[in-house]
């Protein structure tokens, strides 16, 4: 951003997918599949597991982080707030009813990268800063910050760690300095971090996050060659970013570099941007067409007009360009999430992340397909044993079946059909994905719950 002037913890439950909690039981392979006496007269195999097992529940997060010399209070702000992400993830907020909102995540990794690519290795770059030339003219070059403690890019939390612990890792290694290539390259540079980090990071069947945190439009060059053609110096190469929109990356490109191939349920991009403050309402396309949001050139400065600004009193403390690349991005990736860099507080902003990201763990695939009928109904039954002091009827949907010889109460859940608005439901929207969900999430069992989905 340019400067003009200087509770109760609750267990936690069962990974939820994008509707709802889904059954770990359903991951491409149980822990114990084995013949059993029937529980009912149509029922003959019952396939079990547990909840908070079988690896489901990895998140990883890619923070794309402007390292140039106006970023220094809005990496602030970003830092104070990972707490509230990490914390978010793997201890979930309860609702009025004592539940988990979303289920915890049991498994996350986090890579950091800068904006800083220098001039993508072109060295007649001379008019650029001497931050722009260093590493052969490559900047950063998409590779992850390194810990400052473990000496590897990728930060890791597995359940069981200290979040408290992990959110410092974090924020320590998301303090990315102001001297980085002022040319910034967000896009690019989130494009070659998800490459950097090998099978390490992003893991391949993992949920990914995005967050880009710029105070500048994405300047991704395609053809550096021809964007530095010509005799322009500082404030003009910056308009260069805007006014030859074929000189940069499409906007096609960077997307089919971001998913790679992942399916695009597993992706979720955040841009904190130069958008105008306080428009949460409006649409993608809204945004893209308020006076704001459109390049209107002006000789100082990176010769664009704000798009936001942040005040103190009267006296403006910083602003951003408008992030139109960014808001076209999130266009075409479902579930986006852009918010202004410009907000007084980014924990708004984090906060919703925090819950988009909660509400998307979890697409664990069904190991064998069923086959609904008109009202959706499919031949299954799921069972719980619940853990040991637990009841069924503490929970919606339950129907109490036995105690076990270890004490445990078994439930059959209700199948959310026809009248019944609560239980679970077979979820076919995703053909490469079909799932049984709980409806609503707070349904989830708590963790410790042993599952069983048994059908014929």
């Amino acid at each position: 951003m340019r400067r003009e002037n200087p509770s109760r913890r609750m267990p936690q439950p069962m990974i939820a997918a994008a509707a709802g909690a889904v059954l770990a039981v359903l991951a491409g392979g149980c822990i114990a599949e084995r013949e059993l006496t029937p529980i009912s007269p149509r029922v003959s195999r019952i396939f079990e597991t547990r909840v908070g097992g079988g690896g489901v529940g990895d998140v990883d997060v890619l923070f794309v982080i402007d390292d140039s010399n106006s970023m220094e209070q809005e990496q602030a702000s970003l830092r104070r707030e990972i707490p509230l992400l990490i914390e978010g993830l793997t201890n979930p907020p309860l609702n009025e009813n004592g539940q988990p909102q979303w289920a915890a995540v049991e498994s996350l990794r986090v890579g950091i990268v800068s904006t800083n690519m220098g001039s993508l290795g072109y060295p007649e770059a001379q008019r650029l800063p001497p931050i722009c030339q260093q590493n052969g003219h490559f900047g950063d070059n998409g590779e992850l910050r390194q810990s400052c403690s473990e000496g590897s890019g990728v930060l890791s939390w597995q359940d069981g760690d200290s979040p408290t612990e992990f959110a410092a890792r974090v924020a320590c290694v998301a303090d990315a300095g102001i001297d980085g290539c002022g040319l910034e390259m967000p896009l690019l540079a989130a494009t070659e971090g998800l490459m950097a980090g090998g099978e390490a990071f992003p893991r391949e069947d993992s949920l990914l996050a995005i967050v880009i945190l710029s105070d500048e439009e994405d300047c991704s060059l395609a053809d550096p060659a021809a964007f530095f053609a010509t005799d322009d110096r500082a404030v003009q190469l910056n308009q260069r970013c805007s006014r030859e929109p074929g000189l940069l990356v499409p906007i096609d490109t960077i997307v089919e570099g971001l998913i790679g191939e992942r399916d695009r349920e597993k992706i979720l991009f955040t841009a904190l941007v130069g958008v105008p403050d306080h428009m949460e309402d409006l649409s993608f396309d809204e945004l893209l067409a308020l006076p704001e949001m459109q390049y209107q050139y002006i000789p100082i400065d990176t010769g664009l007009e704000p798009a936001c600004e942040r005040s103190s009193g009267d006296v403006v403390q910083g602003s951003a360009a408008p992030g139109r690349r960014y808001l076209q991005i999130a266009k075409e990736l479902e579930g986006s999430l852009v918010r202004s860099i410009c907000a007084e507080s980014y924990q708004p902003a984090i906060t919703e992340l925090t819950a988009r990201i909660g509400a998307r763990v979890g697409f664990i695939c069904a190991n064998r397909s069923l086959t609904p009928d008109e009202d959706g109904a499919v031949v299954c039954d799921v069972i719980e044993t619940l853990p040991l002091g637990e009841a069924c009827a503490d929970y919606p949907a339950r129907v109490f079946m036995e105690v076990n010889e270890q004490g445990r109460q078994v439930c059959e859940v209700l199948q959310a059909v026809g009248g019944q608005a609560e239980g679970w439901r077979y979820d076919v929207s995703n053909p490469t994905c079909e799932q049984v969900a709980y409806f609503p999430l707070e349904n989830a069992p708590p963790r410790g719950t042993q599952i069983g989905r048994a059908h014929v």
